[in-house]
This record gives structure tokens, C-alpha cells and sequence, in this order.
């Protein structure tokens, strides 16, 4: 079974138990994503980094010049790029369940490296645009900034601004 398939049927079963239990949307979004997050059949790529914001970028590339070995990632949060709580009323508050719930669910996933202080205002920020592979598979924290991963981010952005 694929992943859409996969999260499709997770989602319709979660779809029917909120409504036969009157669940609030909230409850129902985080019973569906602690399954999927636990699932030993599929590991989902969850919050992938899509891309970092100028002011961030410019106080890695401060900390990288400083000191060699890992990043200090410390003052950054993956903010999402859509609003979470919109992505699960459009899939939980209807009367039937989405046909293609994976497709809507994956599409609004993707967070931006930003400074704390940038969280409220993301959405009006400019970003620059990283290849999720960049950071690999991810917690929901802040991914780990090694030496390679800096060397790849800045190789990456630089072919960007060409």
C-alpha cells in the first residue's frame, strides 16, 4: 500500500470515529497524525524544511564563520507555512470524508527555517527556497545543522541567486 492509500484509509477511519463521537477538530488532527507519526508500516515525512528565511540564513552563516563543527541551531523554529489549524478544517469539517485527503494534508506540511522572533509574520516573509532532501528525514524539531549540511544549504542557495 502506498502512502496516499495508506493515509486515506487512516484518515477515513478517524473522519467516521470524530463524527460518530462528536470529536472537535483539534482532537480529531491529533489522534490522525499520532497514528501516522507511530505507524511501524510507513515513517511520513513530517514538517519537511522547504526553504529559510534571509535573516535566518544570514545568522548561520554568522555562527558557521565563528566556530567549526555544527551550527548552533539555537533561536530558529520551523515555521509552517500554512496555517495548520485551516489545513484540518478543510479536512475534518465537512460531512463526508476528502477523497484525496493525502494530497491536501501534504501539500500544506512544509515549514521555512525562521528566527523565533520572525514566527508571527511568516506568512508576509520572503524565503529562500531549499530542497527538502537538504536536511533529510526530521523530527518535529529543529534539524541538526552540521558542517555538511551547512556546506550543502550554502552550495544550494548560492546556485539559487545565479
Amino acid at each position: 500500500m502506498d502512502k496516499a492509500t495508506y493515509f486515506q484509509s487512516v484518515y477515513e477511519a478517524q473522519f467516521a470515529l470524530g463524527k460518530k463521537m462528536g470529536a472537535a477538530i483539534s482532537a480529531q488532527t491529533l489522534a490522525l497524525e499520532a497514528f501516522l507519526q507511530r505507524s511501524a508500516h510507513w515513517h511520513f515525512r513530517w514538517w519537511p524544511v522547504v526553504g529559510i528565511t534571509p535573516k535566518a540564513w544570514s545568522v548561520l552563516q554568522q555562527r558557521a564563520a565563528d566556530k567549526p563543527g555544527t551550527v548552533n541551531n539555537r533561536d530558529l523554529i520551523r515555521a509552517h507555512r500554512y496555517d495548520r489549524e485551516a489545513r484540518s478544517r478543510v479536512l475534518f469539517e465537512r460531512e463526508a470524508p476528502l477523497t484525496e485527503a493525502w494530497h491536501i494534508y501534504e501539500s500544506r506540511d512544509a515549514t521555512i527555517l525562521a528566527l523565533t522572533e520572525e514566527r508571527e509574520g511568516i506568512m508576509e516573509i520572503g524565503w529562500l527556497a531549499l530542497d527538502p532532501k537538504v536536511l533529510g528525514q526530521q523530527s518535529s524539531a529543529v534539524p541538526t545543522i552540521t558542517r555538511k549540511r551547512f556546506n550543502v544549504m550554502q552550495s544550494a542557495l548560492q546556485q539559487e541567486a545565479v
